[in-house]
């Protein structure tokens, strides 16, 4: 990996050697070199750039001596032993890989489906509104949305653009 891209397109992929079944792994020397590459890519969403490189060095021996790990995702190490007053910088990292795409497909698809709503649209709505329908797009299958209680609460805001009696409805409007 380290032949195939640019130190800057590296950052991103050097993110995943915080994960602690990575980081027990590697050598002193390499964490001092991990901790060059971050510190050039995040040193501006760090809130304590000059302390990374030692805190890098007490994250890699915490996780030494807790072997076996118990650590499974992002969000666990974030939730449960990235603590904001030990590991500042660190939890800073650990966020932006936790919401980083694994594959290119998450964005692909996220742009396929922002450009479908978008064609759809016709450039007559706001962005904001945009936005909303592209997470409920994206995202809809997991949340589950019932179509009635969103033609009621539409109607209910406005009772002219929408009368009681429609397709949705299957009254007749008495």
């Amino acid at each position: 990996m380290k032949s195939r891209f640019s130190q800057d397109k590296r950052a991103h992929y050097e993110l995943c050697a915080l994960i602690p079944e990575v980081i027990v792994k590697q050598s002193t020397a390499e964490v001092k070199e991990l901790g060059q590459c971050l510190l050039v890519k995040w040193n501006h969403v760090m809130p304590l750039p000059s302390a990374f490189q030692s805190e890098l060095q007490r994250w890699m021996n915490y996780w030494k001596r807790q072997l076996p790990i118990s650590a499974s995702s992002v969000t666990n190490l974030l939730t449960f032993h990235a603590d904001a007053t030990f590991f500042p910088n660190l939890r800073e990292l650990l966020k932006i890989l936790a919401v980083l795409p694994v594959g290119s497909v998450e964005a692909q698809r996220s742009f396929s489906c922002l450009r479908r709503i978008h064609n759809w649209l016709r450039n007559t709505m706001a962005t904001e509104k945009l936005s909303d329908l592209a997470v409920i797009a994206m995202h809809g299958h997991e949340v589950p949305i019932s179509r009635a209680d969103i033609c009621k609460r539409y109607m209910d805001l406005h009772p002219r653009r929408m009368m009681a009696s429609s397709l949705f409805d299957g009254r007749d409007g008495d």
